[in-house]
């Protein structure tokens, strides 16, 4: 069969789907990769073929005011971020604040990934490929458009917790309640977006949720939302990767890794990227620290116990750590839980602080809120994670559940006869599989 898989144009997304992507082509199917031109070295990097879609910078494709576009794209990204999508602030999930966060994503994230553009070249390839199956990252919607407006089956992929589905299932319960029509931003959008390539066509929920999701985090992390699921192992894939020379040899000591991406810089944290390093100076463990090289040469001296390294492949260097320090990043996260590394998360929103908690419950780590971040803090949870053993026998048992998933090749066979169940199904009758769980 043929696979279409479509993808946020950021590499961590994309890297989630590449294991999946290479298992169908290596069992014989044609897999082709679409996403905006700023992937497309990304995608061809994985030995994968790529079909560009959409302009180049994607986030500044209004030709008549760019810069106000970007503007609105990063307040409406901060707003979405920064939504209590744990449910802590009861204020925050009354059906007022609901509608404005869906309204506020919708124009600020989904509609502009997945802009017209992007739709245009996105459907008009659909149709001259013919895809059997789309998988689509679960943010970039335009997948779901292509999918059903060329009759193809389709499948969301999920590399973390549920959190915007778990609201949005709250806001249609509480707009079911309100007497009369009401607003619903992703529907509207989206009914559009399909009814332009395809007008007997409208929206049905599972353009949000996919035919099915494919889902590569823990069993023990998912929530339960009453949607078809498909488990699979997360296997990582850490791009174009060369295993350094000092990493061939055994740690003389437990070894800590602390990435915190490129920038090596949390944007709500009270301290500077040197000011930590000061903090973990002393302990008996060699923190190796990932920088780019542009926030390197302006760090200054570090400690004696400090490695600083521009990039390193986790898949290489977790398997030899006793801990990892992280702000809650797809792979490293996912990446720490499949080699049984405790981990420390410093969340920063969206659904990391989610990740945090549940890490903290199922004892295979500890997190720092915003309000709690402190040096000191940070140094006795390293303290911790490394002297005492419960983390490390609870990291080992998510590691046999996550071993335990089928990897993506043995996922294959499933993926094949779900497809031959949902090829050609256009209609608007609603999806028997979607249900509307109540929030725990």
């Amino acid at each position: 069969m043929k696979v279409l898989f479509v993808s946020f144009p950021h590499h961590t997304h994309y890297f989630s789907m590449v294991p999946l992507a290479s298992a169908l082509r290596t069992a014989g199917h044609e897999v082709r990769v679409a996403s905006h031109p700023d992937l497309t070295e990304q995608i061809t990097g994985a030995g994968l073929t790529a079909v560009p879609v959409g302009t180049p910078d994607w986030y500044f494709n209004d030709p008549h005011a760019p810069e106000l576009l970007g503007q609105i794209l990063e307040d409406g990204s901060a707003h979405v971020q920064g939504f209590d999508f744990t449910r802590d602030d009861p204020g925050q999930w009354t059906h007022e604040s609901l509608l404005a966060l869906e309204n506020i994503a919708v124009a600020s994230l989904y509609a502009s990934v997945s802009n017209d553009t992007m739709l245009d070249d996105l459907v008009a390839y659909a149709r001259h490929w013919r895809p059997d199956l789309v998988i689509w990252e679960q943010h970039t919607f335009a997948g779901a458009v292509a999918a059903r407006a060329v009759g193809a089956a389709h499948a969301r992929l999920l590399h973390g917790v549920d959190i915007t589905v778990r609201a949005r299932q709250e806001f249609l319960r509480l707009t079911a309640a309100l007497p009369g029509p009401a607003q619903d931003p992703t529907a509207e959008w989206l009914g559009r977006a399909v009814r332009r390539y395809a007008p007997h066509l409208g929206f049905i929920e599972d353009m949000v949720t996919g035919q099915w999701t494919v889902d590569i985090t823990p069993p023990g992390s998912r929530l339960d939302l009453g949607l078809r699921t498909v488990g699979v192992r997360h296997v990582p894939h850490n791009g174009p990767s060369v295993v350094p020379d000092w990493l061939r040899e055994p740690a003389d000591r437990p070894r800590v890794c602390l990435t915190l991406g490129l920038s090596g810089e949390l944007d709500h944290a009270p301290f500077s990227f040197g000011a930590l390093l000061d903090g973990l100076a002393g302990l008996d463990a060699e923190i190796v620290a990932t920088l780019g090289a542009d926030a390197r040469d302006q760090l200054g001296p570090v400690p004696q116990n400090v490695r600083l390294v521009e990039f390193v492949p986790l898949n290489d260097l977790l398997p030899t750590c006793a801990a990892v320090v992280h702000h809650g990043g797809i792979g490293t996260r996912a990446t720490a839980e499949l080699h049984g590394v405790p981990q420390l998360l410093l969340p920063y929103g969206w659904d990391t602080v989610a990740k945090a908690r549940r890490v903290a419950e199922l004892g295979h780590g500890l997190y720092l809120p915003a309000d709690g971040l402190t040096v000191d803090a940070l140094r006795t949870a390293v303290e911790r994670l490394l002297t005492e053993e419960s983390f490390t026998k609870a990291a080992d048992r998510v590691r046999t559940e996550i071993l335990a998933e089928p990897t993506p090749n043995e996922a294959v066979r499933e993926l094949e006869r779900l497809t031959a169940e949902h090829t050609g199904q256009t209609t608007d009758a609603p999806p028997s599989t979607v249900t509307t769980a109540p929030f725990a």
